[in-house]
């Protein structure tokens, strides 16, 4: 038992021009502004192009690669880690930047663009 397949009515033909004509009689109606593509689109595009702008001075050193960074996991009381968490709030800082400035402080050495306030300003 084998069911015949109905065969599926083509598809209708549609004349675009006329609904183009329509539309844009009505979007004048409205006031609606039209876009107008040039006839040669690409050339126009490079007529339309500015001179490149002049290159950027050399950046000054951009600090410590991500990759040459080294992360440590340590252990603080909770008071401590609420202390920290606190004043990184109150100057608008993160806690890498007070450790940072605290290891310099006590005389580790630590190069100006390591010290970053805010790592996601930079993204």
């Amino acid at each position: 038992m084998s069911a015949q397949k109905k065969p599926r009515p083509a598809f209708q033909s549609i004349e675009i021009d006329p609904i183009d004509e329509r539309l844009e009689a009505k979007a004048a109606e409205k006031g609606i502004p039209t876009l107008v593509t040039p006839k040669n689109y690409f050339s126009a595009a490079e007529e339309l192009k500015e001179p490149p702008p002049p290159p950027l001075p050399p950046a000054p050193h951009q600090g410590t690669p991500r990759s040459r960074m080294k992360s440590s996991k340590i252990e603080l009381p909770d008071y401590v880690w609420i202390a920290l968490k606190r004043r990184a709030i109150d100057e608008m800082c993160s806690v890498r930047y007070l450790v940072l400035q605290s290891l310099r402080a006590n005389g580790f050495i630590i190069k100006d663009s390591d010290m970053i306030e805010d790592g996601r300003r930079l993204r």
